[in-house]
Formats: C-alpha cells, sequence, structure tokens
C-alpha cells in the first residue's frame, strides 16, 4: 500500500462524531477588514516558516528545501482582495492546502527551480510537487516553552490544526501523494508531527465530551491526554484540535530569538493598521529525527 491510499483508509477509520473528515468542505466567504492583531499573528508565522527553511537550506540533510506556500501579503482591504480570495478558494476545491515548504531528493530537484516554486503555473507544479519526498505545513506560536506552567486540563503546548484544515490536507495528500507533517514553530522550540501520526491519535483516543454552553471533545490515550477539540474564539469560533506537543517530536532549538519590528500599514480610504514584524533568530535541527521521519512516513 502507498503513502496516498494508507493516509485515505486511516482517514476513513476515524468516527465522524469525532472529526467529520467526509464531509464536502464549505467554502469560505472573504473576511471583509483586517486587524493589526491578524496581521502580527500572520508575521510571525512568515518569520517560523523563514527561520525553518533557513535552517534547513543551512544544515546538512540529503534533501533540497523548496519554498511551496502561498507568499502574497495581500490583505482583506487591499485592491483586489476578493478576486485573491476567490482563486485561493478555488485552488483548495482543486488541490488542497499546499504546505508551506516542500523537500526534494537532489536527484529529484532541477536547479532551475530556485528556492521557490510557489508561483510557477499549476499545469507545471502539477508534475514538480509529486516528486517531492515531504510536505511540511509550519505554525508558529507565541510561546516560550520553558516557562509554561502545565494546568490539568492543559498540561502541555499543543499542535493547532483546525479540523477544517484536515480535509483539505487529506485532498492535497490525495493529490499529489506526498507524505505531509505539521511543524510548531515556539520562541524557544521547534516541535514536529506526522499528518499520520494526527489521524492515529483521533482514531485510537477515548473520547470524553466536557461543558455544556462551550462544549469540547476531550481526547484521552493511555498515558494522559492526548489532545482536546474545541472551538476557539480566537480562531473565529473554528473547530481547532490541540494536540499535545508531548505526541510528536522535538524537531530542534531555537538559540536567538527574533527581534521584533513596529509597522504600519495604510488600508483604503487612509486607515491604518499598526502591527509587529520579525527579524532574524538562529535555530539547530535534529536532522537525524528529521531523515527517519522523512524517510519512513508510515
Amino acid at each position: 500500500m502507498n503513502y496516498r491510499d494508507y493516509i485515505k483508509d486511516l482517514s476513513q477509520r476515524i468516527p465522524q462524531d469525532i472529526v467529520a473528515l467526509q464531509l464536502e468542505r464549505r467554502r469560505g466567504s472573504a473576511p471583509t477588514q483586517a486587524f493589526s492583531e491578524f496581521i502580527t499573528h500572520s508575521e510571525q508565522g512568515e518569520w517560523a516558516e523563514a527561520l525553518l527553511f533557513r535552517t534547513l537550506k543551512e544544515g546538512n540533510i540529503p534533501y533540497v528545501p523548496v519554498r511551496y506556500g502561498k507568499s502574497d501579503k495581500i490583505i482583506a482591504g487591499d485592491p483586489n482582495f476578493k478576486d485573491f480570495y476567490k482563486s485561493y478558494q478555488d485552488e483548495l476545491d482543486s488541490i488542497g492546502k499546499r504546505p508551506d515548504l516542500l523537500l526534494f531528493r537532489p536527484d529529484e530537484y532541477t536547479k532551475e527551480w530556485g528556492d521557490d516554486i510557489s508561483e510557477l503555473p499549476e499545469h507545471k507544479l502539477r508534475s514538480v510537487v509529486s516528486r517531492a519526498t515531504a510536505g511540511f505545513e509550519v505554525r508558529s506560536s507565541a510561546y516560550v516553552t520553558k516557562k509554561f506552567i502545565p494546568k490539568k486540563e492543559k498540561p502541555f503546548l499543543s499542535f493547532t490544526p483546525k479540523v477544517e484544515d484536515l480535509n483539505i490536507v487529506l485532498k492535497w495528500i490525495d493529490t499529489f501523494g506526498v507524505p505531509h507533517f505539521y511543524v510548531q514553530v515556539f520562541f524557544d522550540v521547534i516541535y514536529i508531527i506526522s499528518f499520520r501520526e494526527i489521524l492515529l491519535l483521533l482514531q485510537n483516543a477515548r473520547i470524553e465530551e466536557r461543558g455544556i454552553k462551550n462544549k469540547k471533545l476531550v481526547g484521552k490515550l493511555k498515558d494522559g491526554l492526548a489532545f482536546v477539540i474545541e472551538k476557539n474564539p480566537k480562531n473565529q469560533f473554528k473547530e481547532t484540535i490541540h494536540i499535545f506537543v508531548n505526541k510528536g517530536h522535538v524537531l530542534g532549538q531555537v538559540l536567538e530569538m527574533p527581534k521584533p519590528i513596529g509597522q504600519r500599514k495604510e488600508l483604503a480610504e487612509g486607515r491604518l493598521l499598526h502591527y509587529v514584524s520579525f527579524v532574524g533568530g538562529k535555530a539547530v535541527l535534529d536532522e537525524k529525527l528529521l531523515v527517519d521521519l522523512v524517510q519512513k512516513p508510515f
């Protein structure tokens, strides 16, 4: 059985009352305006992706990292945002959600691609992406893990994929057959978990429903809490899976934090947004772990 079929079979074993992976995706509606907090969070995510990409490129792994995810900085309130958003929704329906980075074996990589293939035409990407060895979805978290105080309901910090994202990741895997991983970048530690491991957790955990007004599903394994699924107001009340990082792997350490820089963006009709961008930072990866995970995706 190949990776594509393995993941499809695994996803079909997850009870629909936990995560409805078989439902047809509902297209999102374009937001009407952006906020400073949203842009700061987006800038933090771009920093995390750049840090991981730079560290992979400077490391000693038998793969070539390439940027693949959408890099447009257009936001609600910018001209042509609605057209951009519609195009993005069309792509999600067509191929699923792109991971941010891809790894290629040197013999599968072509130098003319450079460091970034995100702007290649769709017909070209169809043949290029399927040659990748792995895809990394990079997420950022505004925490220093060493200062986190465990609580009964939150013993660890977490990977935070949205439930709706799982469906479009499945679509991408079905389109290209490339192993997929989530990477969570904190300000001191980098964690990684495979999409396969996420599906296995959802399949094998014992589920408890808690709360009356704000309901959430708690997933337990023999060694304790594994994840919590809740509707978080910070994510527009979209269902988010908080998978505790101890269910993943420590991929690396952030040796130097980035420097925060204040920025200003002017939108239509003179509306100003002030936000923070991030520059610099340094990390080191457990390259043996990375290679082992990539070479044994299931």
